[in-house]
């Protein structure tokens, strides 16, 4: 009689208790979540945003993608602190548009603490990550402060 391999060992059903371990820690539940199906003001990105990152203490760059008719398609964070946000590029915006298939996409920037006003260092850095994710067919529509 041949061996037989059991996949039961390298996937175990999950039982209540390693459910509740299994998450990431900073995982926002998604029943939690109020979630629009349109992004169609920056009053609508600016809720969505604090929605996805209510349970961050640092700053966080986080990009939202949208169709054509600026339903909301998808997320990513593209920088978790300051060192990463001063050295964003176009490349991980642009990674995240074609993952999604958006042609629109809205930057905004997390501050739990401090300013809620774009310094003109960052004003500039929005403006040539704009200006390449343009070059690529990706309009980004918006760059948001949300704290």
């Amino acid at each position: 009689m041949a061996p037989t391999t059991s996949l039961h060992s390298f996937f175990r059903a999950l039982t209540g208790r390693s459910r509740r371990m299994a998450s990431h820690p900073d995982a926002v539940p998604e029943a939690g979540l109020n979630l629009p199906r349109r992004i169609d003001d920056p009053a609508s990105a600016a809720r969505v945003a604090r929605d996805l990152l209510r349970s961050r203490r640092e700053e966080v760059v986080l990009v939202l993608y949208m169709d054509d008719r600026h339903r909301f398609v998808g997320h990513a964070v593209v920088a978790v602190g300051w060192v990463q946000a001063a050295r964003l590029s176009a490349h991980p915006v642009l990674l995240g548009a074609q993952a999604c298939r958006a042609t629109g996409s809205v930057l905004v920037r997390y501050r739990r603490y401090g300013a809620l006003s774009a310094t003109e260092a960052e004003q500039a850095s929005f403006r040539s990550i704009a200006a390449a994710c343009g070059r690529h067919g990706l309009a980004v529509v918006d760059h948001l402060m949300v704290g």
